[in-house]
Order: C-alpha cells, then structure tokens, then sequence
C-alpha cells in the first residue's frame, strides 16, 4: 500500500493506494492522524494482511502507520527523499541570493546619501556623480541575485547531465560560491546512493554507505545540508528498507496525476459533493 497527501481546492486529502492494483482504497478528506485512524477501522482485520506501506517523511503518516498497519515494513518513498535532497541545495542557493539582494540594497542606499551629500560635486574625472547606483557584474556580466536565480535548474540536474553552457555557469557558480558547491556534492553522493547504476552494493554495504555519509555531513557548518542530514538520520532505517522492498510511492503520484487531471478536465472543484462522487467513478 501507499499513503500520500494531495490538495484539492485549499483541502488536504489522505489517499491510500493499492500499490498492485493501482486502485483506491480510501480517500479521507484530512492530514490528522486520530481521524485517519478512525477511516482505517472500518477496514477492520484486513489491515494485517498489508506487508508495506510506503510513505514519505511526515510524523502523521510515521504514526498511522505505526499504528494501523503492525504488520507492515514501512518504506520511506524515495522520490520524496531525493527531493528533499534537492530542496537543501535549492534553499542554500536562495539563502545566498537574499544575502546578495540585501548587500545590493544597502550599496543603494549607501550611493543615495553619497549623491545627495556630493551631487554638486565632480567626480576625479571631471565627470558629475551618477545618481542611480550601477551594481557590480560578474564575469558572465550578470549581478549576483540574477546569477543566483539562473543557477536554478543546473542544480536540479547530476552533473554530467549539464550541457557545456550549464557546466560553465556551474564552474562560475562554484568558483564563487564554494559553500553551494560542498553542498551539492554531499547531495549528489546522497543521490547516487540511490542509483543502482552507479552504486551496485549488497544491503549491509548500503548501510554502511548511507551512515558513513551521514558522519561526513555532521562536520559541515551548513545549516541547510545538517536540516536534511538530521532527517535522514531520524529516518535511516525506513530508508535503508528500500532496499529491501524495493518500494517506492509512484503508484500514489500516479492516483495524484489522475486526479489532478481531472480536475483540469472538470475545470475546478466548486461543487465538491459532486466532485467527490465523479472522483469515485473515475478512481
């Protein structure tokens, strides 16, 4: 079985998903845990009979599935992991780019007061003050909030996917960035834990693996990479399961597309009576 969330017209929805079938098998219109509970005891001993649930990271669905499915080994969904993963680099790159709109506003300010005070002045050159401020570029004559922001999408992608024009952003970015670039490295060795192309290990090498790389990010000072590291220690163990499983929440994204689908089709869920029971038929 697989258990995820989706929101529907500013409502968060519960979906437990048959990951054989593909089929529905509840749909319960909340994220608390003592009501979920109480949707899955209508579904009485046949609870036992599930052998695992994938999930991501949330403590809700950690305690309903602690809960209501004993019997089940509970995997952590990995699509959801990696992109956590992603998100630690994603928030360090935009952390920087606050920082870099914050020295840009405070040069601003600083060339106001300066031209206010001297604009009656020349400058060295016999040339007049210029009374709005040019911020400094970088080699690639971009300023550092537009180079952080066009930075996105390379650090979604593994490095030797990157096109020579990305690869050349990339160095630039590293080059000044070096913080970013410690941090997605540590995230790329964390993905390719996860890729069995590249990293073909038995179980008890995997764990050793993914702990040894939990030991090296504890000694890094990034607030952003030790954030993700704390959650995938917390969480060593229903990922490591994984690999034993080989398990993940696709079927759930799956019922989350068709939704989603549907509800573009239906052009929005105004009437949600009705809603609800055309989702019945279709799912």
């Amino acid at each position: 079985m697989a258990i995820d969330e989706k929101h529907i017209n500013g409502q968060f929805y519960t979906i437990l998903t048959n990951g054989k079938t593909g089929k529905v098998a509840m749909m319960a219109s909340t994220v608390n845990s003592t009501e979920i509970g109480q949707c899955l005891n209508y579904f009485g001993d046949s609870l036992k009979q599930v052998n695992t649930i994938t999930r991501d990271l949330s403590p809700t669905y950690e305690k309903v599935s602690t809960t209501h499915f004993s019997n089940a080994t509970q995997v952590a969904d990995k699509y959801h992991i990696v992109q956590q993963a992603i998100e630690s680099v994603q928030e360090l790159r935009i952390r920087h780019k606050q920082e870099a709109l914050s020295a840009q506003r405070k040069e601003e300010k600083e060339h106001r007061q300066s031209y206010q005070k001297n604009k009656h002045n020349l400058c060295p050159k016999g040339e007049k003050l210029r009374k709005k401020n040019i911020p400094k570029r970088l080699e690639n004559g971009e300023t550092k909030p537009e180079f952080l922001s066009r930075c996105n999408y390379l650090l979604y992608k593994k490095s030797h996917q990157w096109t020579e024009r990305q690869r050349n952003r990339a160095k630039l970015l590293f080059t000044h960035y070096p913080e970013i670039e410690k941090a997605y490295e540590y995230i790329l060795e964390f993905r390719n834990w996860y890729d069995p192309a590249i990293n073909k290990s038995n179980f008890m090498n995997k764990e050793k693996q993914l702990w040894t790389w939990i030991y090296d990010v504890e000694t890094c000072k990034i607030d952003e990479l030790l954030n993700f590291r704390n959650t995938v220690e917390n969480n060593a163990d229903y990922i490591l399961n994984y690999y034993k499983q080989y398990a993940t929440n696709a079927i759930a994204e799956s019922t989350n597309a068709k939704i989603q689908g549907y509800i573009r089709d239906n052009k929005g869920t105004r009437d949600l009576d009705f809603f609800h029971y055309r989702l019945g038929l279709v799912l």
